[in-house]
């Protein structure tokens, strides 16, 4: 086995916790989910999110962008699936998904465990992968209990104690 093989399975023993990252554009929605949202620094309060560079939020995310985090909660596998499906349609890709507008971003927040609202201000291409540090203008917790991570290839629900 080479190396990206070897790396690739070895990563995906790492859990992630699991989140949808979005951005506006033209009026549309742009989402994609990821699996690398890190807090940085409480003072002041910053993100960091790696976003693949080919895809279309990717092109959203420039340094003074804004866009929305939202920690995806129990039961919200299915949404994840759909927002992670390859190939889904630029327009409506968020169509049937309860979610409202920041307040401060106008990005789409999902009913989610927790949310941020944020302004890019350093983004770094590393590989195939675009670094997106964003500073955290507006955060809040949602209705949601639980969590979901992502290992091993799959979404599983992690339920609060």
């Amino acid at each position: 086995m080479g190396l990206e093989q070897t790396y690739r399975a070895a990563m995906q023993r790492l859990p992630g916790g699991v989140a949808v990252v979005a951005a506006r554009a033209g009026g549309r929605d742009i989402a994609a989910v990821v699996t690398s949202l890190v807090s940085v620094s409480l003072d002041p309060p910053t993100v960091l999110v790696v976003v693949h560079g080919a895809g279309r939020l990717a092109d959203l995310l420039d340094v003074d962008s804004l866009w929305a985090a939202t920690v995806m909660g129990a039961g919200q596998e299915g949404t994840v699936a759909w927002i992670a499906e390859p190939g889904r349609p630029d327009i409506g890709q968020l169509q049937g998904i309860a979610f409202r507008p920041g307040e401060l971003t106008g990005a789409a927040i999902l009913d989610g465990a927790a949310w941020l609202e944020c302004r890019t201000t350093v983004v770094v291409e590393e590989g195939d992968h675009r670094i997106v540090v964003g500073r955290v203008l507006a955060a809040g917790t949602g209705t949601r209990d639980g969590a979901l991570v992502h290992r091993l290839g799959r979404v599983r629900d992690v339920t609060a104690d």
